[in-house]
């Protein structure tokens, strides 16, 4: 006898299993609605016709949501005429309908409470409704359809449903002044600490005021700039403050991106160990003792790396969720996101082909994500070659443009710009120009970090101390006597 089972024994069809709702429910509010219109104004922000289970229903919130809407009185006798006559089985009308409803509704105090089961009953069967077309799909897919896009497509499905399910955050604005006010008299009072943390540069934290939850940060630049060097720095500097920290990596690999926060970690004026002799193991035995003391440190900093190639923003949301959760277990709070770098985030289909579009929707939802999650999201972005034409090439906002709405969606937009990067390239210094080369001994060591938007402050340049080799930025001060 063979003991195969096949896989269906014991699981019911799932086609005869009925969909979730709560008729009860569905015409307990719509009763409560009918009978005291002012709750409208309560409940408007978390249900909608879409979220009740019968065509009837939808019909009658329908109508009473339009007609409260105009300002007019919406109870069983003004909505029936627009319900036309029908006879809904076992001799029950439209008219014994509404009567119906208005003798089952709920008290006006629980009418938010019925309406949240209607809406989370809906949504419940939109997971249902999902989670069937993507098993059909894996079934038959055709051939060119890879795993990795239908896993995608059907998350960014999940993640739209899983914004619906957020609760809705309206209050008055003088509900929300009142909070920032007695938030703002706690901090200049010492007895409350700021939101925002420290970027581990103190001319920025100046200027900006830190990483705020909510927050999404554009870093910018051409290839070459060291845009990897300051997320790579400032994640390191955030994580060491005890704040957590999460990055994806989604151009550099786990070793190179490693060895770049060892170096930065173990980094000395006096003796700098490059990243590159970290990864080759050309190190003698006094660099590699400094290098174990970062690694060791390392181990003890709320910081966690993601590796992968490609993803949505729907897969970062999910995955930062998920660290945040897992982070709180630990008793630490995820504050900041580092994303290295735009090109590599990839956008759903629906912009297929336009870029502009695609980094439009890309820059909307890590702002959503930023604001959902209560983080700071920084994003790495590369700049066009156009303004490698100019004479002066520190960058501009203009050069963003052609990015789509970064500087819209954007609460910091900051470009970096090393003057030695186009030095050392230049013919003068290939010739042998004394001048030029007294100048790049000037400015060898020196990166600018130029402020082209800045909600909470000035637009302004920051002076910043860069060792390319070793991966290490820092406020310029501490590092002056390298230039002298």
């Amino acid at each position: 006898m063979s003991n195969v089972v096949p896989i269906s024994d014991g699981v019911a069809d799932r086609s005869a299993r009925p969909l979730p709702c709560n008729p009860e429910a569905e015409e307990a509010f719509l009763g409560a609605l009918l009978s005291k219109n002012d709750i409208f104004s309560y409940v408007a922000s978390i249900i909608d016709a879409d979220h009740f289970s019968t065509e009837l229903n939808r019909r009658i919130f329908t109508i009473a949501s339009e007609m409260i809407g105009e300002g007019r009185l919406a109870n069983p006798i003004t909505v029936r005429p627009f319900l036309g006559e029908h006879d809904l089985g076992g001799g029950l009308t439209i008219a014994g309908y509404l009567a119906r409803i208005s003798a089952a509704a709920a008290p006006s105090a629980t009418a938010r409470d019925y309406a949240a089961a209607v809406r989370e009953l809906s949504i419940r069967r939109s997971i249902i409704k999902v989670a069937r077309e993507a098993e059909d799909q894996a079934f038959d897919a055709p051939a060119d359809l890879r795993t990795a896009q239908m896993a995608s497509a059907t998350m960014d499905r999940f993640a739209v449903l899983a914004d619906d399910l957020a609760t809705s955050r309206r209050t008055t604005a003088g509900a929300s002044a009142g909070r920032l006010v007695a938030r703002v008299q706690d901090i200049m009072a010492g007895s409350a600490p700021t939101t925002a943390i420290s970027t581990g540069f103190t001319d920025l934290d100046d200027a900006t005021g830190g990483y705020r939850p909510g927050e999404l940060w554009i870093v910018a630049g051409r290839p070459g700039m060291g845009k990897s060097i300051v997320a790579v720095t400032s994640a390191a500097k955030v994580a060491r403050a005890g704040h957590g920290v999460l990055a994806f990596s989604l151009e550099l690999p786990e070793e190179q991106f490693t060895a770049r926060l060892l170096a930065d970690l173990c980094y000395s004026s006096r003796r700098p160990i490059g990243f590159g002799a970290i990864m080759r193991g050309q190190l003698d035995d006094t660099d590699l003792w400094a290098v174990c003391d970062a690694q060791k440190r390392l181990e003890t900093m709320p910081i966690v790396i993601d590796y992968s190639s490609r993803l949505s923003p729907s897969d970062i949301k999910a995955r930062i969720h998920a660290e945040k959760n897992r982070m709180a277990s630990s008793k630490k709070q995820l504050r900041v996101v580092f994303i290295d770098y735009l090109k590599f985030v990839q956008a759903s289909d629906r912009y297929r082909g336009n870029r502009v579009y695609e980094v439009g929707e890309i820059s909307a939802a890590l702002k959503a994500t930023a604001k959902d999650e209560e983080i700071c999201v920084v994003l790495l972005a590369q700049l066009n070659r156009a303004l490698e034409a100019r004479d002066d090439k520190r960058p501009v906002l203009s050069d963003l443009r052609e990015s789509g709405d970064l500087e819209a969606d954007a609460d910091v937009v900051a470009f970096i710009h090393r003057e030695a990067y186009y030095l050392e390239k230049s013919a003068k210094a290939r010739s042998g120009d004394i001048d030029t080369h007294v100048k790049l001994g000037a400015v060898g060591n020196k990166a600018e970090l130029i402020l082209g938007k800045n909600r909470a402050g000035p637009c302004k340049t920051i002076d910043l101390f860069c060792s390319v080799a070793c991966s290490t930025m820092s406020t310029l001060v501490k590092h002056e006597d390298e230039f002298l």
